[in-house]
């Protein structure tokens, strides 16, 4: 027990300094906010502390021994926004309290004018931008507490232009009983991004969760919430709902606070032997269109 709480004190106080201070400029490779997964995405990513599968890991690397069995497959299709997607495929194994896997994830931005100093109604052209993340995570059990760690490695090329930078996340999640749960994350801390001559900081992000499955249920329930502090933009936070009805369909809302533009997000999924097919819905106001993400889980 006093591990216990020597961990998520230790979480906290890597959280705390955050949730008050906001570095001066604007951050680059915004790209990293841009999560995996339908299941927490349907949750709004209220999912620091609750996962079952490893597309929770993109938000707290503690959680990537989450699933049951040995190992995990998982791809995912995000169509995010008008001109965005992302390709995700994340790998898994786990041996007892030891858990090892990563993903790889391709992003792109289609169609962006180009233009020069002279103002004209027509574009000189079109050009992409393109993204890209590896990373590699690790999580182990120790007297209850899952911690986990991921180094990453990411890719940006906008037009000509192009930058990379290597990070680390680290993460902690703990039952405090037999319904609630609590986990702590820190990401993208690392190297600066440097675009041609000038270097810019990365969007760190400190995350604070909680999980209730309320035994009334028989834990068929889950409610969640987290607390995302960023480096650079205000805080947001996220809530999330799930049920699941045995092994057969799975429903999920979420609703994220004080943006700008998100709010709202919904889906589900359906089970096949070792297979979860799932989908969410994600609403954006001010014409930026809606997210769809389709995801395919394998268990073996």
């Amino acid at each position: 027990m006093m591990f216990r709480l020597l961990v998520i004190l230790l979480a906290l106080s890597m959280a705390f300094p955050r949730m008050v201070l906001a570095s001066a400029g604007r951050s680059s490779f915004v790209f990293l906010r841009i999560g995996s997964g339908s299941r927490p995405a349907s949750l709004a990513e209220a999912v620091t502390a609750s996962g079952d599968d490893i597309t929770s890991a993109f938000y707290n690397p503690a959680l990537l021994g989450a699933f049951s069995g040995k190992g995990q497959a998982v791809f995912m299709y995000n169509s995010y926004f008008s001109d965005v997607s992302q390709n995700y495929l994340g790998l898994a194994f786990k041996d007892n309290d030891l858990t090892i896997g990563g993903y790889l994830s391709l992003g792109k931005v289609a169609d962006f004018e180009r233009r020069d100093d002279v103002p004209s109604t027509t574009p000189l052209g079109n050009f992409d931008e393109n993204n890209f993340i590896g990373a590699l995570i690790i999580s182990y059990e120790i007297n209850g507490v899952d911690v986990g760690i991921a180094f990453k490695y990411a890719y940006e090329k906008i037009d000509y232009s192009s930058a990379n930078a290597v990070m680390i996340d680290g993460g902690v999640r703990t039952n405090l009983n037999h319904e609630v749960a609590i986990g702590a994350a820190v990401k993208n801390i690392g190297t600066r991004p440097k675009f041609e001559n000038k270097s810019y900081p990365l969007p760190n992000e400190y995350r604070l969760g909680l999980s209730y499955q309320p035994a009334f249920f028989q834990k068929a329930v889950e409610f969640t919430a987290d607390a995302v502090f960023y480096s650079d933009i205000d805080p947001k936070y996220n809530f999330g709902v799930e049920y699941r009805h045995e092994q057969y369909f799975v429903l999920r809302a979420g609703y994220g606070a004080d943006y700008d533009s998100r709010g709202l997000s919904v889906g589900g999924g359906l089970f096949y032997r070792t297979f979860r097919f799932d989908y969410a819905f994600v609403a954006y106001k001010n014409n930026l269109g809606n997210a769809h993400r389709f995801t395919v889980v394998a268990g073996f």
